[in-house]
């Protein structure tokens, strides 16, 4: 099979990437990797509330910037308490002090789908002999029926 480059193939993203970078340009988002990046910068706790907007800096300056969030109701308060830790997650990101505030908008954030848990498993007969075993001299039978339960949560 030829390839067009001499080298082998090539990576896709060379090519989107001219086509992405004005569009990150303009929101002022550092050619995206603020987003691509936001649950390794900040944890999944904090992503899963938020997502950065944009980020805006100072006339004619790359330093200090305002970084705009949109962020859920209920996880603005969290954020106005973490505000610092956060500026410094992303400013350890990118390598310099880039970030000195934090604006929020109160927004919707979608959530991926929720992931069933698997159903449980069911007990051998082996494991309910022995279960039964364990639990048989107990005479109190509230006592008794909570063990059994707990038995069968421990074994699944």
């Amino acid at each position: 099979m030829k390839h067009s480059s001499k080298f082998g193939p090539t990576r896709l993203g060379l090519f989107t990437q001219r086509l992405v970078k004005p569009v990150f340009k303009s929101r002022g988002l550092m050619e995206g990797k603020i987003i691509t990046h936001w649950p390794q910068i900040v944890g999944e706790k904090f992503a899963r509330i938020s997502f950065a907007e944009k980020i805006t800096f100072p006339k004619g300056s790359r330093s200090e910037g305002t970084l705009h969030l949109n962020v859920t109701s209920s996880g603005a308060l969290l954020f106005q308490y973490a505000q610092d830790l956060i500026l410094e997650r992303v400013n350890i990101f990118f390598g310099y002090k880039a970030l000195s505030k934090l604006r929020m908008i109160h927004g919707l954030i979608l959530q991926e789908e929720a992931k069933t848990p698997p159903l449980p498993k069911i007990l051998t007969r082996e494991e309910k002999a022995w279960l039964e075993k364990q639990i048989e001299g107990i005479e109190d039978i509230e006592l008794q029926v909570n063990l059994q339960k707990l038995g069968e949560a421990v074994c699944r």
